[in-house]
């Protein structure tokens, strides 16, 4: 199976771990990720403004190139980068008055790429065509979870996991249609299916702070802080999520806790190809766990899995 792949920036550095892991699972299952060679910035949050359409160019250069190369679907793993992507072109696809004047506006990129003679197709105008797939989406749905559960070599028995959705996969729900938007079930699937032991954390769904750590820390320390107790006290030994953004706010801030939460104890945060990776049995040089404020490896040991 091959699938033309965008990955994001944050991928490309703080949370390289995310990729890596991805790809070499990919593979490891017979699938086939090509990173789009000319992509850019998605635009990292969706614009909201119904004047200044003009903030659409970035995921429709996007979507408009995989068009071009021939393809009707489009990989993502980022929940920011799907979250743009999806509902940009959701809006092309449904809108005339955008699709045309998008397509207009990017007219400039077909005569650049015919001059440096490497465009990829014809210049087809864009008409929203192309499904955005969420790497977690393409194992349910591209290769099946029955399928992945048969290459798994290592499951990972007695692995207590609260899985952690955010804001970005479910909302809003009309337009991203990701799953059930107050019960989803995709990330308990996806840990069964693998041999992990499923913790259903009342805050599961609830926003972690986003970019709040950066305007108002204080409130974002207490919303990640919130949902970290909320895992431990429903039984986690961990929690799984897919999103950059959360793996800030629920992991790389836990370095802060300690001095603002009197009695907090740490808890390991994975993102779920690091579980799909370590299940595969893939090296564990590519788990990336050495990027992690709470070192994982002691609870893996523990629980006979490293």
């Amino acid at each position: 199976m091959k699938l033309p792949y965008y990955p994001g920036c944050t991928l490309k550095d703080r949370t390289s771990q995310l990729e890596a892991t991805a790809l070499a699972a990919a593979e490891k299952l017979g699938i086939q990720l090509e990173e789009m060679p000319n992509w850019t910035c998605c635009g990292a949050v969706y614009p909201v403004s119904e004047t200044k359409i003009v903030n659409l160019v970035a995921p429709f250069r996007i979507l408009k190139e995989v068009s071009e190369a021939g393809s009707d679907k489009l990989v993502t793993i980022c929940d920011f980068c799907y979250n743009v992507l999806k509902r940009a072109n959701l809006a092309i696809h449904e809108d005339p008055v955008k699709r045309q004047r998008m397509n207009a506006f990017l007219q400039d990129d077909d005569r650049r790429w015919a001059a440096s003679g490497q465009q990829v197709g014809e210049g087809q105008e864009y008409d929203g065509g192309v499904t955005v797939l969420h790497y977690l989406q393409m194992l349910r749905e591209e290769l099946g979870f029955d399928v992945m559960a048969k290459a798994v070599e290592k499951p990972l028995s007695g692995l207590k996991v609260a899985p952690y959705y955010g804001c970005n996969l479910l909302r809003p729900p009309a337009e991203m249609e990701f799953d059930d938007p107050e019960n989803p079930r995709i990330m308990e699937d996806f840990l069964e299916h693998i041999g992990a032991s499923v913790v259903e954390s009342p805050y599961r769904i609830e926003c972690c702070g986003s970019f709040l750590s950066l305007s108002s820390p204080e409130a974002a320390r207490r919303l990640s802080h919130n949902i970290l107790e909320s895992a431990r006290k429903s039984g986690a030994d961990a929690i799984m999520l897919s999103c950059p953004m959360c793996f800030y706010n629920l992991e790389q801030k836990q370095k802060e806790f300690g001095q603002h939460f009197p009695g907090f104890r740490p808890m390991p945060v994975f993102f779920f190809t690091q579980l799909l990776a370590l299940a595969l049995g893939l090296d564990p040089q590519v788990l990336g766990f050495e990027r992690h404020f709470v070192d994982p490896i002691p609870l893996l040991k523990e629980r006979e899995l490293v």
